[in-house]
C-alpha cells in the first residue's frame, strides 16, 4: 500500500500539485467480499492540481495497480455559489399581485332577436 501511495503522490507533486488532506483511516471490514477478501486498508486523499492531465494518469496507473482492490476519484467544484435571490413569503405575493377584474353580477344571455315583417322573404318583382 505505501508504494502505491507514494507513486501517487509522486505524480501529484511532479505535475505542481499539492496535497490539501491525507488520512490514512486503518483495516477496515468491507462491505461485501472483494476477490475474496473482507478487510482492507482505507486512504482518503485530497489533492489540488490545476491540469486534467493528472486526473488521467492517476486513473490509469490506478486502474493497472494489482495492490488496489477499488479506487474513487472525484472532482470538486470549487467555484463559489450563484447568489440565490430569497422568495417572498406568500402572504406578501399575494398582497403585491395585481387585483384582478371582478364581475359584478353574472352575464345573463337575451332572448333571441324575432325579424320583423316589414319586407316580404320572396325575391322582388
Amino acid at each position: 500500500m505505501n508504494t502505491v501511495m507514494e507513486r501517487v503522490q509522486r505524480i501529484i507533486t511532479e505535475h505542481t500539485g499539492t496535497i490539501v488532506k491525507h488520512d490514512l483511516w486503518g483495516l477496515r471490514k468491507l462491505a461485501y467480499p472483494i476477490k475474496h477478501m473482507n478487510e482492507g486498508n482505507y486512504v482518503h486523499l485530497q489533492f489540488q492540481v490545476e491540469q486534467l492531465a493528472v486526473g488521467r494518469e492517476l486513473n490509469t496507473l490506478l486502474r493497472v495497480t494489482d495492490d488496489l482492490l477499488r479506487y474513487l476519484m472525484v472532482e470538486l467544484d470549487v467555484r463559489p455559489p450563484k447568489a440565490r435571490v430569497p422568495r417572498r413569503p406568500l402572504a406578501r405575493q399575494a398582497a403585491a399581485a395585481p387585483a384582478r377584474p371582478v364581475l359584478a353580477a353574472p352575464v345573463v344571455p337575451t332572448a333571441p332577436v324575432v325579424p320583423t315583417a316589414a319586407a316580404p322573404a320572396g325575391p322582388a318583382q
